[in-house]
């Protein structure tokens, strides 16, 4: 019986893309340096490059975080200091908290059964501000951001420090995010209940299967019974 969810943010809490896309706007806007919208297309296209990069292990959270603007300037041809950009959009995304359809619903409905846990991979204190600008830090439990924790998803060893500061076995969490490699394949190498979160219905073409697939975040609560 579950008594807790491991519940990822970055496409299951917030909406990146809409996140990222108006983060990348407002720092190029700051820094006085010419956008459009072709910008944020060339750097969705590194920046899903390095984080599927990310998720196969060959490269860590930090360098994604640190490569993805210098790739983008090369990419543009734009002049400008990487380094402040990239500072410049952590701050503002830290600030993004546009949420996933009926987040909030499932969230102060579950909160009252279940224990919650953010489980991410990316940096604790954006994640908590950003949470808590949104308002739903309240349901938390804890979060467990991959650089606090020291490890990221889909390591096995991430998994296994999420379950030594929850105290609970592994029959008695589900792990609900978005991504197949970070969530599901890491969730099931952990002996975790696996739920895929595939709002766009998108097709699964991987050997990575979920326990459970729902494509609304209302649907959780037809899950555990709610």
């Amino acid at each position: 019986m579950y008594k807790a969810i491991f519940l990822d943010i970055d496409d299951t809490v917030f909406n990146f893309k809409k996140c990222s896309e108006k983060a990348l706007e407002k720092t190029f806007s700051k820094m006085e340096l010419e956008y459009d919208e072709n910008i944020y297309d060339v750097f969705t296209d590194i920046d899903e490059a390095l984080w599927a990069k990310q998720k196969r292990n060959e490269m860590s959270v930090a360098e994604v975080l640190d490569v993805r603007f210098v790739q983008l300037k090369e990419k543009i041809g734009l002049d400008y200091d990487s380094d402040q950009v990239r500072m410049n959009f952590a701050h503002s995304l830290g600030q993004q908290y546009i949420m996933e359809p009926g987040i909030e619903i499932m969230l102060e409905r579950l909160s009252g059964l279940y224990r919650i846990y953010a489980a991410s991979n990316g940096v604790l204190a954006m994640q908590e501000n950003r949470l808590q600008l949104s308002g739903l830090r309240k349901y938390f439990t804890d979060l467990f951001v991959s650089d606090d924790i020291g490890y990221q998803k889909p390591d096995i060893n991430y998994f296994k420090e999420c379950l030594n500061r929850t105290g609970l076995e592994t029959s008695e969490i589900l792990m609900v995010g978005d991504s197949l490699i970070s969530d599901i394949l890491g969730a099931n190498a952990a002996g975790i209940g696996s739920c895929w979160y595939n709002p766009y219905g998108l097709e699964n073409n991987s050997e990575i299967e979920a326990d459970m697939e729902i494509s609304h975040l209302n649907d959780l609560s037809g899950i555990l019974d709610v």
